[in-house]
């Protein structure tokens, strides 16, 4: 039996098939469409300042076999998911209502952000504007509004912790909170949290292509979720140490308790 949530029409797992290409990214003269959409795909800054120290300590085959191994991840991971979460053509009948059907995906991945000097890597997941629904063949434009919300819970719940993974096995290192009040996670040995800035920030690159369609960042909420908790958090450590500590009950205070009722604190009188 068909169901229906929400704005969105099929059974769980319907979109779950390998998407098609949208274009080879390995031909130098090849670029999506001019109505394509994009998802950019951001790392934790730690990790840039990582391979940023690398690069600068001349370690180029090592950071150059991370991007073929972060490409791959990209490749079969993202993509992937991508194609799970937003996999989705618009009813023509009823465009406000989404149907399953195979995206077509290409990404590609890059190291720098224009305008920011230090390395930040990221990788951009361009999605066709028309997609083939499953159920019949036919195909319509993608349904844009499970793309803007589809690929939020991605960034954290998928992305940064393959990414994460990814990095464990291929430098050692260890990810932990930086500070008290952090709420994400940055790389704190080798201590590379340190050598970011406290008001850097990831940065959104154009890309390679302009391309004409929606474009999300697919981290925005999480990271605009984790700022507000850890101001919240701050604010609460800060007036727990400005408040004074309570003094310790007195003896004949901790004698009353234990009677209860039939003793009275002699503070009380």
């Amino acid at each position: 039996m068909v169901e229906e949530a929400g704005m969105i029409r099929g059974r769980f797992g319907d979109t779950h098939v390998a998407p098609a290409p949208l274009f080879d990214v390995g031909d130098p003269l090849a670029a999506p469409p001019f109505d394509a959409h994009e998802v950019q795909f951001r790392m934790p800054l730690s990790l840039s300042a990582l391979l940023d120290g690398m690069a600068t300590a001349g370690l180029d085959e090592d950071v150059a076999a991370w991007g073929t191994t972060y490409t791959q991840l990209v490749q079969e991971q993202v993509l992937r998911r991508v194609q799970e979460a937003c996999g989705y053509a618009a009813d023509p009948a009823a465009p406000d209502v989404g149907l399953p059907a195979r995206l077509e995906l290409a990404a590609v991945v890059e190291a720098a952000v224009p305008g920011i000097d230090a390395a930040r890597w990221h990788c951009h997941v361009y999605i066709g504007s028309t997609a083939c629904v499953l159920a019949t063949g036919e195909r319509f434009p993608v349904y844009v509004p499970k793309i803007q919300r589809g690929v939020f819970g991605l960034a954290d719940g998928f992305h940064t912790r393959d990414v994460r993974e990814l990095a464990e096995r291929e430098f050692g290192v260890t990810w932990g909170r930086p500070r008290p009040s952090a709420k994400l996670d940055e790389i704190v040995d080798p201590p590379w949290h340190e050598h970011v800035d406290p008001s850097a920030v990831r940065g959104v690159c154009p890309g390679p292509w302009d391309v004409q369609g929606v474009r999300v960042v697919a981290d925005e909420e999480s990271l605009r979720v984790a700022a507000e908790q850890e101001l919240f958090l701050r604010a609460e450590l800060e007036r727990r140490e400005s408040e004074p500590e309570p003094s310790p009950p007195t003896l004949m205070e901790r004698y009353a308790e234990l009677l209860g009722d039939a003793a009275v604190s002699p503070r009380s009188r």
